[in-house]
């Protein structure tokens, strides 16, 4: 992963619907956004897991008030 100064790792229910993740992953960026603009350094990295596994973390490589997304393949 990244040197994160603030980092969620979320992992959806089985069984939990699409839009139930999405407001899952836009409360839980919403968290992490403002962990990143109270530094005012750094930005937001999305890493997809898995359909149902993500992290979201503040990251030095990504510019501030910037939200990059990836697709990693292993498991957080």
């Amino acid at each position: 992963m990244t040197d994160s100064i603030h980092e969620v790792t979320l992992q959806a229910v089985a069984g939990t619907g699409w839009e139930a993740l999405q407001e899952q992953l836009e409360g839980t960026h919403d968290e992490v956004r403002s962990f990143a603009v109270s530094d005012g350094r750094y930005g937001v990295l999305v890493t997809r897991h898995r359909h149902d596994a993500y992290t979201l973390a503040v990251s030095p490589e990504v510019p501030y008030g910037m939200t990059y997304e990836r697709h990693d393949t292993g498991t957080p």
